[in-house]
């Protein structure tokens, strides 16, 4: 597999935050001085050569104003969102073109280390894509039929973002009609035939939910300084 090609990161903001409990989506919500994802969005430009965030358009002059307010002037391309998470992300994806490796990442995790993010783009560039993947620690069961029993955890793993793609893949994967139903890229990837390569996730890039990750993230930021 090529090596060395063009990193853009598409970092999805659209969500509206609900279970944060707040009237303002959580990615504008200030985290350590600054807003969410501008966070997000200086680890990414660090380390890619481009970066495009997606937003609902009824947030986007909300979102201008915060840049100006915080004098962010790190570049990058907005695009106006979709109606679900994939259908954001696929109008991400018509802003790139060319050869390339799209890492297609949560606003909402902030944490993330450039040097995790490189590691990504590394694998994915040999393997053809990455998805960052943590073990389960806590026993769990499965519900079925108003029935529960125990399954073997260390036959299941959790899924963190970016997931890298060559942009081919996605492209190609993008283009089923049912590409709504499927919760994230690796699971639409591999629907359209594309072996997923999975690799290990990086336990600090948690995504934020719920108030008490807003006030984890405050500490674990306030740590590094």
């Amino acid at each position: 597999m090529t090596t060395g090609l063009k990193r853009i990161a598409l970092i999805v903001a659209g969500g509206t935050g609900s279970r944060m409990g707040s009237d303002i989506p959580k990615q504008f919500l200030l985290l350590n001085g600054k807003p969410l994802l501008m966070h997000s969005i200086e680890k990414f430009h660090a380390v890619s050569e481009e970066v495009v965030v997606v937003l609902p358009d009824d947030w986007k002059s909300h979102w201008q104003t915060l840049c100006t307010h915080h004098q962010f002037s790190i570049p990058f391309k907005v695009v106006s969102g979709g109606s679900s998470r994939a259908a954001s992300v696929k109008k991400g994806l018509s802003a790139i073109g060319g050869v390339c490796i799209v890492a297609v990442h949560d606003a909402a995790r902030p944490l993330i280390s450039t040097a995790f993010i490189t590691r990504l783009y590394i694998a994915a560039a040999t393997n053809g894509n990455a998805v960052p993947v943590m073990p389960v620690n806590d026993s769990i069961r499965i519900c079925e039929d108003h029935q529960s029993r125990s399954v073997n955890r260390a036959d299941y793993r959790l899924v963190q973002t970016p997931q890298c793609f060559l942009a081919s893949q996605l492209i190609m994967a993008f283009k089923r009609k049912d590409f709504e139903i499927y919760t994230d890229e690796a699971s639409l990837v591999q629907a359209a035939g594309i072996p997923i390569h999975l690799t290990d996730g990086e336990a600090s890039n948690i995504k934020l939910t719920h108030p008490d990750d807003f006030l984890y993230a405050e500490y674990y930021l306030k740590s590094k300084e």
